[in-house]
């Protein structure tokens, strides 16, 4: 059997044609590429730096007015309380006596009553003031009235 063998002979070197097949394709916007990925970077870091210092500016401020607002809380309550220590001096009942006496009032002995005003009922005869003084009216009261009585005495003798 007979091959025949084929010699190949290059014209050109071969490195040209290599060029020529696949030619590199040369990037025209590489630096601008760089630049546009650090004004990016740059963007970012900034805005969230803004951010940040905002953030920190609204902390200060906003602590400062909270620890003035204590302070004006803390002058309020001391001031509060000279109040209610005056009051409950002019409250006082021997300050009251001391005046009273002052006035030229006298100073009751014994146990005191009050007379107060009683209700009356609409289908009983009024008597005359002369007489309510000098002579009591025994009024026949209903077991509401009684009982209204009892609990309104009952408080009555607390707060002495």
């Amino acid at each position: 059997m007979v091959v025949a063998q084929e010699k190949i002979e290059w014209q050109e070197p071969l490195t040209q044609k290599s060029n020529e097949r696949n030619p590199r394709r040369t990037r025209k916007g590489g630096k601008f590429a760089k630049v546009k990925s650090i004004l990016g970077l740059a963007l970012i870091v900034g805005l969230t730096g803004a951010i940040g210092a905002t953030t920190i500016q609204l902390t200060v401020v906003q602590g400062a007015e909270v620890r003035t607002l204590e302070n004006e809380i803390s002058t309020i309550k001391a001031r509060k309380d000279l109040l209610q220590m005056e009051a409950d001096k002019l409250r006082a009942v021997g300050r009251i006596e001391s005046a009273a006496l002052a006035m030229g009032m006298e100073k009751p002995a014994g146990i005191v009553y009050v007379a107060g005003t009683m209700p009356t009922l609409k289908n009983q005869k009024v008597a005359p003031s002369t007489q309510a003084a000098t002579q009591p009216i025994e009024v026949k009261l209903t077991a509401l009235q009684q009982f209204s009585k009892i609990f309104t005495s009952f408080f009555a003798s607390t707060q002495r």
